[in-house]
């Protein structure tokens, strides 16, 4: 039984660091898309179970909207910036941060110190990936450099 999606990815010896990217792209997208579907059907699941009150919940979910369309509109400009790489990876970071920190808006409504948790390694992984991006972007020769050192 084949599946439309195809989330494993095996790095053959010609791959370019483009294809790398872009396998590696795609498979956060469909896991955010993956995470941000459960995370709202357990949420209509524990609806009645869940002690927050109406406003509270209303104000996370408006966030989640706003989060996944700051995310579903980065990532179109992604797609568009398919000549440009280096914008292209730092506007895929992005959406990825966008998506997961979408995903944690809900998640927060299901379980609070779940989020508790992973806000705290959301906010490392959007350092360490905005510090990686702009390096790239600003000093682009240096990446090239280390690209054709060998090690």
């Amino acid at each position: 039984m084949s599946t439309s999606v195809e989330v494993t990815y095996h790095r053959s010896s010609n791959d370019t660091e483009e294809d790398v990217r872009n396998a590696y792209s795609t498979t956060v997208h469909n896991l955010i898309v993956y995470i941000n579907g459960g995370a709202l059907g357990l949420l209509q699941v524990v609806t009645n179970k869940s002690p927050t009150n109406e406003a509270h919940r209303g104000a996370m979910i408006m966030c989640f909207w706003f989060f996944n369309l700051i995310y579903v509109t980065l990532r179109v400009i992604e797609v568009k910036l398919w000549n440009k790489t280096d914008i292209r990876s730092f506007v895929g970071h992005v959406s990825h941060l966008f998506g997961a920190l979408a995903a944690l808006m809900l998640i927060s409504l299901i379980s609070p110190s779940f989020t508790l948790f992973a806000a705290p390694l959301w906010l490392v992984w959007f350092l360490v990936i905005m510090h990686v991006s702009f390096s790239e972007i600003v000093f682009p020769e240096n990446s090239a450099q280390a690209e054709d050192s060998p090690v």
